[in-house]
């Protein structure tokens, strides 16, 4: 009785809202983006301000609760129960420094409205591709995209966060003030407080020219093993290798509809002519069924990208990966096709490489990818259905992998069951634990991603 009474104390105290297991609006505000997650948080904290969020932290610290921040319901898996769950919907400012060439955000804003203010500037971030990921959990969790190649991560490119920590206090923090919070904060994402707003470094990109070939699905083998090579070619173009298996849908455009099929999406800084000079070994596998390949500015990279926007039910997994070869893509294709049959619906391969590699990694925990690709795939649920066991569906794809393992991985890809040990080395994990005790001694601060 004295952790209710403590938050609904908390309910009269907040500019903000506050949403209980029995209140009207609880089951809205609860929602994962993720519609096959049922989660069901202590409460459902919606603070309007700074002061909201350090009474949050502190009367669910005082009643034995833990505090997570999950800005528009993306990396949702983890039980939540005894957990008040934060959405920073309010915190919602965008402002860009041309001349410095730095961008400040706050945790409520997607990328979508980032890239419409980057429109112009000549400048990019290292943006993720689709317009609903939030801007500051992206960033936290490494924040790999198409330009990943050529500039690295996200994280490392944070230069202040400013956060309420487990003790209720608010603080800006950079490398001059605390670098090793600092450190930790570049990838290892909520740990450590809850974080209102960001700072970052942006890029030149004034010319961008990208976008996506399919094949049908009989050009698969053929397409990875040719991702790999102008991969290894090309080490700042970004590049991502799919198969779909599409569904026999109404609203699917024919050339999809129940199809299945290859393709490459990819990503060049710079002009049209010397971008399509980049990919010709892609499109030299065959006549594509599409090919969406075009100039663009920043605030198009969404549009280019074409990624799906809307909650779904789905269950993913993720690895990671050395196979790098023709025999490696084969091996994967054949995969997918005998996943398939167990209800896989996707299977995605980013190669890493580039700038991915040999960052410092005293500067940033996310300083690098050591892992030369990765793999993700999904099962999706219809709508209005349930997801069975998908362990069957995923069983080929992680034979395929286990001849060729790799370490490292990005948090912001990998599945619900990985932690960051998935991702970092075990120097990193022992140096993020020790500042995990020394600054959240209660672990009143959860994340998505957990400490092993």
């Amino acid at each position: 009785m004295q952790t209710t009474s403590s938050i609904d104390d908390l309910r009269t105290g907040l500019s903000g809202s506050l949403f209980l297991p029995d209140d009207d609006g609880y089951d809205e505000a609860r929602l994962a983006w993720n519609l096959a997650v049922d989660q069901r948080p202590a409460a459902v904290a919606v603070p309007a301000d700074v002061p909201d969020v350090q009474r949050i932290v502190r009367t669910a610290a005082a009643s034995g609760l833990g505090v997570l921040t999950q800005p528009n319901g993306h990396a949702a898996a983890r039980d939540l129960s005894g957990i008040v769950l934060v959405r920073p919907y309010a915190f919602d400012e965008i402002s860009i420094d041309t001349e410095h060439r730095t961008a400040r955000v706050g945790a409520g804003v997607n990328w979508g409205r980032v890239l419409q203010h980057l429109k112009g500037t000549g400048l990019i971030a290292l943006a993720g591709s689709n317009p609903e990921v939030n801007t500051v959990g992206y960033s936290l969790d490494g924040g790999h995209s198409m330009f990943g190649r050529a500039y690295g991560l996200q994280a490392p490119a944070i230069t202040a966060v400013e956060l309420v920590d487990a003790s209720g206090e608010f603080r800006r923090v950079t490398d001059d003030s605390d670098p090793e919070l600092l450190w930790a904060l570049r990838g290892a994402g909520g740990l450590f407080g809850v974080v209102t707003a960001i700072e970052f470094s942006l890029f030149e990109g004034d010319e961008l020219y990208g976008g996506a070939l399919l094949f049908p699905a009989d050009r698969a083998a053929d397409l990875l093993t040719a991702v790999f090579e102008v991969a290894a070619a090309e080490p700042a173009l970004g590049l991502s290798f799919g198969m779909m298996n599409f569904p026999d849908a109404p609203g699917l455009p024919e050339p999809l509809r129940g199809k299945t099929l290859a393709s490459v999406a990819a990503l060049h800084v710079g002009d049209a002519a010397s971008g399509a000079s980049r990919i010709a070994a892609l499109r030299s596998v065959g006549a594509p069924v599409a090919d969406t390949f075009r100039a663009f500015g920043i605030e198009d990279l969404a549009a280019v990208a074409a990624e799906p926007t809307d909650p779904m039910g789905f269950e993913d997994w993720s690895s990671a990966t050395s196979g790098y070869d023709a025999q490696s893509a084969a091996g994967l294709v054949q995969a997918f096709r005998d996943a398939s049959a167990q209800g896989l619906s996707r299977l995605e391969v980013r190669p890493f490489g580039g700038a991915l590699v040999g960052g410092d990694r005293s500067h940033a925990i996310a300083a690098h990818v050591a892992a030369p690709a990765y793999l993700g795939a999904s099962v999706f649920a219809p709508p209005a259905s349930a997801l069975g066991d998908t362990s069957a569906a995923f069983a080929p794809l992680a034979s395929a992998v286990a001849t060729t393992p790799a370490t490292g991985n990005v948090a912001t890809l990998m599945d619900h069951r990985a932690t960051l040990a998935d991702a970092y080395d075990e120097e990193s994990i022992a140096r993020l634990r020790a500042l995990k005790s020394e600054r959240d001694p209660g672990g009143v601060i959860r994340a998505a991603r957990e400490l092993p």
